[in-house]
């Protein structure tokens, strides 16, 4: 394990990879040297389903943007497909007696 970095200097590099993907809530934990991501809003079935994370850790603030950069690429995959239509309807029968 790396010597986890002074406060102030991950707290700034805190800020500056939240600013590069709005949508996390970027955090340093400076006990076990892990850097955290928590989307900001819970994905969707769909986007579970592609692969999109609630929560991301890392052992680097490098790693973690490289994790958050292929988040953003699967969020533009899925935005660039159409929008899934509702499921065909089922008749709904009644057993009579």
């Amino acid at each position: 394990m790396t010597s986890a970095p002074d406060s102030g200097v991950a707290r700034r590099r805190c800020d500056t990879v939240q600013q590069a993907h709005p949508g996390w809530l970027i955090f340093h934990n400076s006990e076990t040297d892990i850097w955290n991501a928590y989307r900001r809003t819970f994905p969707d079935k769909r986007e579970i389903g592609a692969g999109i994370r609630l929560l991301i850790r890392a052992d680097s603030a490098e790693r973690l943007e490289g994790k958050l950069t292929a988040q953003t690429e699967i969020q533009a995959a899925l935005a660039a497909l159409p929008a899934p239509g509702p499921l065909p309807g089922i008749p709904r029968t009644f057993l009579r007696s």
